[in-house]
């Protein structure tokens, strides 16, 4: 097996639920264990961990210098409910308060002086505190011993989205370390705001904790907690906004791990690309249209978006294990049984966006259409398949992905899907600007009185679709996602600008999915439900647009060209069913890399007669990816 794939299944196993929660205490005996659980109603002694909505800034100015003064101590952190399960975590506190996850926003002028006092409250271990430096500027640390404090001094200058992370204990050490040892709930933002101020806005920060824990009482060796500014989703806070509300986030990933961030309903404008050291703002005419866009680990992100229709929408990271219900802590089920129905936990922010009017645009009659989610029992491979004919033979292949689905824009669709099925499933309609209550999260989507519901096995429902913009789209269960998406259920969907009809000969959907939760080569991954791909056939002069479509549970991809082994270069078109900025759409070696719920468009007209190969996968290694010969006579 490659590198790339060692390195692929790490990064899975270590977020998959069924690796981290058959984790149950046994009494008060496991307080003296290694596991870090803390049973759901028990009194640890620690402090409690207050979740921060980052909205109010650590320190206070002296003499013209922000002075912070920050302490690291052991905690409590129930992320959930305070009653509920939690876990026994190092936390930072401002002094006088209690500790909070995130840990306190850094938050000042350009310009300012600041002076951060690091205290380790830790009796038992040194701390190693990053980012705490000027930007744009090298990453700087320093080490704080247990018991000892110390003070760093430095101006804030380039204005922008940073954050700060201290690390408890020596650097993991790759060779004897699991691979994802992660206490990134020690971890905060820093934004440095140009001289004035900025514009409203909110700052939500993503936090990880995941260590070993004593298998004599948590037999599987792992306990998590994933949560956005310190609660873990059905429990973070809820966004209330108006028809019409310009929102400006900031969004922070303080942790080692890539997160895809996908908003429902509405696209939204990334005004912003930072990392530890440096941000890069972007000017008007840089700024791409999204619905997801892939964040990597210790990056930031400025988005800006308008709530221009009602209901209830959610905000959260694609990549599925991050937000199965099977992270949910053990025992939170129990401890709160009115949330015990919820089949999203981690990395999730609801919006709810109050009645007013709707900006959808409707032009003629609803166009009525039937999807078939069929299961096939044991089969190798896909187990479940959308299909458009209520007879589709059961052993058939073709239906992974399910049928791609083309529309005019400004067309309405009356979608129903029949659950053929013996499990509950439901349908999003990923990127489509949509009525709420047709969004497809079961028991959350809402709007006009009425709530996208579980689809039961032999049940149906009927979704209205909207199409506002031409584009490349997806829908895909939005239940049970991890086993739903590997089982087979996602397909394409396009929609069309008025009048124009879709040629296959030089349109082409290739949908990227995985045949199991967890891969363990590229035998088990594949390109529009198939391993071996049909030889295409281009003409000279003649223009081919692909549109790349990512709906396996997790990992990156990138797409390529070459004749004779030599790179052949591609145009960039759109990304998310958006088309680029004109002056991006330029000519590029590789697609950029595109995660969990990402599309993007390239085209390419051949200039020289030959053999290509067109390469959809994680690198050029021909153990990670799939390949399509195209013909040009």
């Amino acid at each position: 097996m490659s590198d790339m794939l060692e390195n692929l299944t790490d990064t899975i196993a270590r977020p998959h639920a069924i690796a981290v929660f058959a984790c149950v205490l046994a009494g008060p005996a496991a307080a003296q264990t290694a596991c870090p659980l803390l049973s759901a109603g028990t009194i640890s002694g620690l402090p409690l961990v207050q979740p921060n909505d980052n909205r109010v800034a650590a320190g206070e100015v002296v003499d013209g210098v922000r002075e912070i003064a920050l302490r690291v101590t052991r905690a409590d952190w129930r992320l959930e409910t305070p009653n509920g399960p939690g876990l026994a975590v190092a936390a930072v506190a401002e002094k006088g308060a209690a500790p909070t996850i995130p840990a306190p926003l850094i938050r000042v002028e350009s310009g300012t002086r600041v002076r951060v006092r690091v205290q380790n409250g830790l009796g038992d271990a040194a701390i190693m505190v990053f980012g705490l430096h000027t930007r744009p500027s090298a990453e700087t640390a320093f080490e704080v011993s247990p018991g000892e404090a110390r003070t760093v001094e430095f101006d804030a200058r380039a204005p922008g989205t940073y954050l700060y992370w201290i690390r408890e204990g020596p650097e993991p050490d790759p060779e004897s370390e699991p691979a994802f040892v992660e206490e990134t709930q020690l971890a905060g933002a820093f934004v440095v705001d140009p001289v004035g101020g900025s514009a409203s806005d909110r700052i939500f920060v993503m936090n990880i904790f995941s260590e070993p824990a004593d298998t004599a009482v948590c037999p599987t060796g792992w306990v998590e907690g994933l949560a956005i500014n310190g609660r873990s989703w059905p429990f973070t806070e809820r966004m209330a906004l108006a028809v019409g509300d310009g929102l400006r986030w900031r969004v922070v990933n303080a942790t080692n791990r890539e997160h895809p961030m996908h908003l429902h309903g509405f696209y939204y404008s990334v005004v912003s690309r930072g990392t530890m050291t440096a941000d890069t703002i972007y000017g008007p005419d840089d700024r791409r249209l999204v619905v997801t866009e892939s964040m990597q680990p210790r990056t930031t992100m400025v988005m800006e978006w308008q709530a221009t229709r009602p209901g209830r929408w959610l905000f959260h990271c694609h990549l599925s294990f991050h937000i199965s219900s099977e992270i949910r802590l053990p025992g939170a089920m129990a401890s709160d049984p009115a949330q015990a129905h919820s089949h999203m936990a981690g990395l999730v922010i609801g919006i709810e966006v109050a009645p007013g009017v709707s900006d959808l645009i409707s032009r003629g009659p609803p166009v009525a259409v039937d999807l078939f989610a069929n299961e096939y029992g044991d089969r190798p491979g896909y187990r479940y398949g959308f299909a458009h004919d209520a007879a589709f033979a059961a052993d058939s292949l073709t239906d992974v992905p399910g049928p791609l689905l083309v529309f005019e824009q400004y067309q309405t669709v009356d979608a129903t899907v029949h659950n053929r099925m013996t499990v509950p499933t439901a349908v999003h309609w990923h990127g489509l600007e949509l009525v709420a209550w047709a969004d497809g999260v079961p028991d959350w989507s809402a709007s006009e009185g009425r709530v996208s519901p579980v689809i039961a096995p032999g049940d149906s429902f009927t979704y209205r679709l909207s199409l506002m913009r031409p584009g490349t789209f997806i829908y895909h269960s939005h239940l049970d996602d991890v086993h739903q998406l590997t089982g087979g259920l996602y397909g394409p969907l396009l929609v069309l600008p008025e009048g124009e009809r879709f040629d296959p000969r030089t349109d082409h959907v290739m949908v990227w999915g995985w045949t199991h939760p967890e891969p363990t080569s590229i035998d088990q991954m594949d390109l529009n439900g198939r391993r071996e791909q049909p030889d295409g056939t281009a003409q000279l002069g003649e223009r081919h647009r692909f549109r790349i479509v990512h709906i396996a549970p997790a990992g990156r991809i990138s797409a390529w060209l070459t004749r004779d082994g030599d790179i052949v270069p591609i145009t960039l078109h759109a990304k998310d069913g958006a088309d680029l900025p004109p002056h991006q759409q330029t000519l590029v070696e590789r697609l950029p890399y595109l995660s969990v719920g990402e599309t993007a468009d390239f085209t390419w007209t051949p200039t020289v007669t030959g053999t290509y190969e067109l390469h959809v996968g994680f690198a050029q290694d021909p153990e990670a990816h799939l390949v399509q010969r195209w013909v040009v006579p």
